[in-house]
């Protein structure tokens, strides 16, 4: 029997961090069907991995003009009005795609609309995760919240891959629809969530306190460090999104409406296992220790995959590697949120949240476009070395620089 840790059971048990909790992984599932149907219809009709870039640039693209407003909106206003509004939005988008799903250019005009309202709903959850709990349960609260976003973005991508294969792209529409209606409904039950105590007589204050916020951060070196390190963690996946149908297609021998279904339940294993990885080790060691483990599994799998005999066996070795990738991943994103929310106080933390997201963004799209230009210069095995070891440099540079910054 599976017994879950009481510092885990005593976040959940905090009735309104519970429902904003379940509030975001239902809005993760609808944003995972969305991604999957645009991806795998993209992909079928070119075979590109430039065609996989394209989408993710659409997708990553309103985040990258909108995420900074967002966060400053989320610091300045009710952050339960945010999430309920933006639900409400994207609900009504996805019912009128259903009416137009033969129209491309109309659907990929409201995807782009779904993705642009959605950046506003990012910073406010973000913040509001940190209002609802105690202080010594962040790191806790941050274990939960990254296994609902990643979980739930797993979960979403996976259910809408056994969709795809038995109904088709339309199904994906309707099983969207119906879980952002049960977001929207869940969103209504949560407390009000002012990012300050007392409201402030001005948005100009709130903005020009923001401001002045900001410059203080950058110029506190721990902070930008953790606020990269959260940044990458997008680029990481990005690359791994654009390169991946082809490499399951031309590598592993899976077609990209078959994948999806042995990609997601490997990497939800290695998710669970990073939430509850628990050392008591610097923060400094355990983002060292996140690229390593990133990185040696990346190198080891294409060794292998450049080795013909053991290609019989690749489909198992890929299978370790998405656990181990998102063992690792799942680590540098606990580590470097925890330590956001420990050292930004919670009226700025929207804004914080909403830059990361914009950098985020920025990052993935870079990282896209340069897998795919690799893919098409080189073969996967020796992009995936040249990623591996790329980590495992990353991974080296930390464990010095931890020692002579003592984070």
């Amino acid at each position: 029997m599976i017994s879950i840790p009481d510092a885990y059971l005593g976040v959940l048990k905090r009735r309104d961090f519970f429902v904003l909790i379940l509030t975001v992984f239902l809005g993760q599932i609808a944003s995972a069907s969305l991604v999957l149907s645009l991806i795998t219809s993209v992909f079928i009709r070119t075979g590109s991995n430039f065609g996989v870039s394209g989408i993710i640039l659409s997708v990553s693209f309103p985040a990258l003009i909108l995420m900074a407003l967002a966060g400053v909106v989320s610091d300045i206003l009710d952050r339960r009005k945010i999430i309920i509004f933006t639900n409400l939005l994207i609900t009504l988008i996805v019912l009128a795609t259903l009416f137009f799903i033969d129209k491309v250019y109309l659907v990929i005009s409201l995807s782009f609309l779904y993705f642009a309202v959605n950046s506003f709903f990012y910073p406010a959850v973000s913040a509001a995760t940190s209002q609802l709990v105690k202080k010594e349960q962040l790191g806790y609260a941050n274990s939960v919240f990254f296994l609902t976003l990643a979980g739930g973005q797993i979960f979403g991508f996976f259910i809408a891959a056994i969709f795809q294969f038995f109904f088709g792209n339309k199904s994906l529409l309707f099983l969207t629809e119906a879980v952002l209606a049960g977001a929207f409904v869940l969103s209504l039950f949560l407390p009000k969530l002012y990012p300050r105590k007392q409201p402030e007589p001005s948005p100009i204050l709130i903005v020009g306190d923001i401001w002045k916020f900001l410059n203080y951060i950058f110029k506190a070196k721990t902070i930008w460090f953790y606020f990269l390190i959260l940044a990458s963690c997008q680029a990481i996946i990005a690359f791994g999104i654009t390169i991946a149908p082809g490499f399951f297609d031309q590598v592993v021998g899976l077609p990209i409406t078959k994948s999806p279904l042995f990609i997601f339940p490997p990497v939800a294993i290695g998710i669970v296992l990073g939430v509850f990885f628990k050392p008591k080790f610097s923060e400094g060691f355990k983002t060292s220790l996140g690229f390593g483990v990133v990185g040696i599994a990346t190198v080891v799998l294409g060794f292998i995959v450049s080795l013909n005999l053991v290609r019989n066996y690749i489909l198992l070795f890929t299978t370790i590697y998405l656990t181990l990738g998102g063992i690792g991943l799942m680590i540098l994103m606990i580590v470097s949120r925890t330590v956001l929310q420990k050292r930004v106080a919670h009226q700025f933390q929207g804004t914080i949240f909403g830059a990361n997201f914009v950098v985020s963004s920025f990052l993935a799209s870079i990282a896209s476009l340069l897998a795919a230009s690799l893919v098409s210069f080189f073969n996967y095995a020796v992009v995936l070395s040249f990623a591996g070891l790329s980590f495992l440099v990353i991974s080296f540079v930390i464990s010095l620089m931890r020692k002579r910054w003592r984070f």
